[in-house]
């Protein structure tokens, strides 16, 4: 059977952006197409909102709500109206940090879309450069004992962030959503954030099944969506892990959302 699809989630970096942070332009021209046929094309990016937000007025994606920060936070474009948000319980983050900074580890602490740093170290330097986030030194982060950031970010090796992963994982089990967006990165979220939780919530919101939804990944972050979505995209270079779990998987790396578009929502067989 066709799918019918009306809600698309797509990723930003290392599938709607390529490394340059550029797209190629098949990519916006089937978007538009797709939003013309009336089908709402959200993004949905490990990026605080408003990195996410910028990109979107880059993209002239400018009428359709983003979801960022990986699920946390769903919010209308410019400084629309926020449809929802979810932030890391105070006392779990007091602990995060507090593991954090035991084990000297870089950490970034977004509070209301500001990027709270020790220093700027070059992981921070780096986090500006692919997101445009300036990061804010503010020495030792156990000041902020008492309040909710939407998320709590490690920067480290990738081979550091792949055996810290596990180990976090079953210490915060059931407490905090414990992921990675980039190969770098280790981020702490609310125990019921994920992407695939802010699509359907966003499916739900538009009257829509979820078999009427798409999500198009890379990561292990777009796992939850992927695997929620009716149709479930991974890019050509996807990890296996998310290859696994779609229905699909590009040919293509530069023109995956183009191409997942034309198959399923443009020109459905």
């Amino acid at each position: 059977m066709t799918p019918d699809i009306k809600l698309v989630a797509i990723d930003l970096d290392g599938t709607l952006l390529a490394d340059n942070h550029s797209t190629d332009p098949a990519n916006i021209a089937a978007i538009h197409q797709a939003e013309a046929q009336g089908v709402t094309v959200v993004i949905c990016t490990g990026r605080p909102y408003p990195s996410a937000n910028e990109v979107a007025s880059q993209l002239g994606l400018t009428e359709n709500p983003i979801i960022s920060y990986n699920g946390a936070l769903v919010r209308m474009p410019g400084d629309g109206e926020v449809l929802f948000s979810q932030s890391v319980p105070a006392e779990l983050a007091e602990q995060v940090v507090q593991d954090c900074v035991e084990r000297q580890l870089q950490i970034h602490y977004f509070l209301d879309d500001v990027m709270y740093v020790p220093r700027v170290s070059a992981g921070a330097r780096l986090y500006r450069q692919r997101t445009g986030m300036q990061p804010v030194p503010a020495g030792d982060l156990r000041k902020f004992a008492g309040h909710s950031p939407t998320k709590i970010l490690i920067f480290a090796g990738p081979e550091i962030v792949r055996r810290l992963r596990p180990e976090f994982e079953s210490r915060y089990d059931g407490k905090l959503y414990v992921t990675t967006s980039m190969p770098e990165y280790l981020e702490f979220l609310h125990p019921d954030v994920s992407k695939g939780n802010a699509l359907r919530a966003l499916a739900d919101q538009h009257g829509l099944d979820p078999s009427q939804t798409m999500a198009i990944g890379d990561l292990l972050n777009d796992l939850p969506m992927v695997e929620m979505a009716g149709v479930g995209v991974a890019v050509a270079h996807a990890e296996d892990t998310l290859k696994s779990a779609a229905d699909y998987v590009t040919t293509s790396s530069e023109r995956a959302v183009a191409e997942a578009l034309e198959r399923f929502v443009l020109n459905p067989a």
